[in-house]
């Protein structure tokens, strides 16, 4: 059920969001393949991926997430923070991610090899508010680069924020790419929020967080409706902190 707060309405569930962008003909292509956790889903999914992600149904900030990777034979390798472990079947595997979950409920997701800049994995964050006549508008993008050893990019996670245009120019991406990969992000925002209006009016803020791989296609990993916006205090650039803090004023939303 949404949660009910000073920015509007708030959805916890990333299943309940992922079924959302599923339901969508635009946008489902741009959706990791992504299952709740059972005996079922796992075989299915490690049978079918080489890497796939472990993730709280309703966790924020990167916590709780783990990475697995299939090995030869029936191995696996299990990473959660800067730990990780080997099991030596899918059973064990089964039992290693209970654990890990701790009665949560949890979530597999198509693992997404991200694109990398000086040797650290990155994903983008597209921010959409509302403006004073509720039109939504695509207001903020930014780089989230992952701690070297980290499963996640998140900044809470020991993640560093970095601006779009010369994150994708120092990838390797030219002035016309990195313009054209902006366009991109900011319709599949647009789209997004459509989607979301569809099932509530009262959204005020939504967070997308897209992967871009290493074929230079775009994912969208989760959407965010209660997105962190302090951690844009640490760019040297403070004009997108005092953008979404503008925005943020439409809808009562101050800091």
């Amino acid at each position: 059920m949404p949660r009910k707060g000073g920015r509007g309405f708030s959805i916890k569930s990333k299943w309940t969001k992922t079924k959302w962008l599923l339901s969508d003909r635009n946008l489902r292509r741009f959706v990791p393949e992504t299952k709740p956790f059972t005996i079922k889903s796992l075989k299915r999914m490690t049978g079918k991926y080489k890497m796939i992600y472990f993730k709280p149904t309703g966790g924020t900030g990167g916590g709780g997430i783990a990475r697995i990777m299939r090995g030869p034979g029936s191995r696996y390798h299990v990473k959660k923070d800067m730990r990780s472990a080997e099991v030596n079947s899918r059973r064990a595997l089964y039992r290693k991610l209970k654990a890990i979950a701790g009665g949560k409920s949890y979530l597999l997701q198509k693992g997404i090899k991200l694109s990398t800049c000086s040797n650290r994995p990155f994903d983008l964050r597209v921010t959409m508010q509302r403006s004073k006549r509720r039109k939504w508008v695509p207001t903020v993008m930014f780089v989230k680069l992952g701690k070297p050893g980290k499963v996640v990019t998140n900044y809470h996670q020991g993640g560093k924020l970095a601006l779009v245009e010369p994150t994708l120019r120092r990838t390797g991406y030219n002035k016309a790419q990195v313009a054209n990969y902006k366009k991109q992000l900011k319709k599949l925002g647009m789209e997004t929020a459509k989607c979301f209006d569809r099932r509530s009016k009262k959204f005020n803020e939504l967070g997308l967080d897209v992967a871009l791989d290493r074929q230079g296609k775009l994912w969208i990993l989760e959407v965010n409706t209660r997105p962190s916006f302090s951690a844009l205090k640490s760019l040297n650039d403070k004009s997108l902190y005092r953008t979404i803090v503008r925005y943020g004023r439409n809808y009562g939303r101050t800091r």
